[in-house]
């Protein structure tokens, strides 16, 4: 008689070899074993969430972290940053079912273990559910805390790698006629490569981030102008002929917010560049649910470019350019200008 160790080894690998039937009907039978049954649980929610069955993922997901607070500990990889994590109950957090593109009702549609990301922060539950709204092509997070987290990161250096990556992006902007102007505004400015390859080519730069490490850094390592500030609370009447916005829309819980502000911050000529993940991507059709933008903890929005192309549009902003992201696998680019200019 096999072990049912063997056999729960056995189903794994029917997993692996995608023979998702053989590996439930392995499982549904191993859950009666108590030392089995939270990894079963596990797994089985895998299933459920790959076969469209989200709700039953989640329910069994906390199923398995109520039984083994530990699990992580037997599911990762040995240098897993979060190997060490244990479940020690649900944190309160807001829930929210309705579009924040087009507040209509929306189904769950995907639902992962955020701890399965290297990174993991115990601020937030460990569990995302993803809920789409048919209604705009969107993506959103269903629970997220009421007052997200801001972390200060450890000390970042700026790539050399992306400087040629931020100038020839500079360069296509100008090169297609919009925004000849050189003054720069930039939210989230991270590690600062975008600010100084954009000084290199001679523009006034000025940049905004949520993290006070980072605007720190630029202050003192690069003598460069920034201030800590949440975009969608910052205020100044200056026009701005280039706002970047490189991977922000999707940690903000009120990107139509954002979008109306970037508007209005443009001068008239201006142009208006986008980074964020796109979850009907090229890359993220080929690699499913392995695709890590579904584990990120910080992300609340999955934009498709039908959402991102209504939101801009709705305020005033036409999308005149898309280009596949160089720099994050599934994530893509657009440059939008003001709809004023082309009247």
């Amino acid at each position: 008689m096999t072990h049912p160790v063997d056999q729960f080894n056995r189903a794994l690998e029917l997993m692996r070899e995608e023979k998702i039937e053989e590996a439930l009907a392995e499982l549904l039978k191993l859950r009666e074993y108590e030392q089995l049954a939270p990894f079963c649980f596990f797994n089985i929610a895998k299933i459920s969430n790959m076969i469209g069955e989200p709700e039953e993922a989640y329910e069994l997901y906390y199923k398995a972290l109520n039984a083994k607070p530990d699990i992580a500990s037997q599911v990762l990889q040995a240098d897993h940053s979060s190997i060490n994590y244990v479940f020690k109950g649900l944190k309160e957090e807001k829930e929210n079912t309705k579009c924040p593109l087009c507040d209509k009702e929306s189904v769950p549609e995907w639902c992962y273990p955020l701890f399965e990301a290297n990174g993991f922060n115990e601020f937030f539950n460990p569990i995302r559910m993803w809920m789409y709204c048919e209604s705009c092509n969107h993506m959103f997070a269903r629970n997220f805390p009421e007052k997200l987290f801001i972390y200060n990161t450890g000390p970042r250096k700026a790539n050399p790698v992306f400087f040629p990556y931020y100038s020839k992006i500079l360069s296509s902007i100008r090169g297609y006629g919009f925004a000849t102007g050189m003054s720069l505004f930039e939210v989230g400015i991270g590690a600062c490569e975008c600010l100084l390859a954009a000084r290199e080519m001679g523009y006034e730069t000025f940049g905004i981030d949520v993290i006070e490490r980072h605007v720190d850094d630029a202050r003192k390592l690069h003598n460069l102008n920034a201030e800590t500030a949440d975009f969608n609370e910052y205020k100044s009447d200056r026009l701005w002929d280039v706002i970047i916005m490189g991977d922000v829309l999707e940690h903000v819980s009120d990107p139509d917010q954002a979008l109306a502000k970037a508007e209005s911050m443009l001068s008239e000529d201006g142009a208006l560049w986008i980074s964020t993940p796109s979850f009907e991507s090229a890359y993220t059709q080929i690699v499913g649910h392995n695709d890590v933008m579904r584990r990120q903890q910080f992300h609340l929005n999955y934009f498709s470019r039908e959402s991102l192309y209504m939101l801009l549009e709705r305020n005033h902003l036409i999308p005149v350019d898309y280009i596949i992201s160089g720099h994050f696998n599934g994530s893509m680019e657009v440059t939008a200008i003001k709809e004023a200019r082309l009247k």
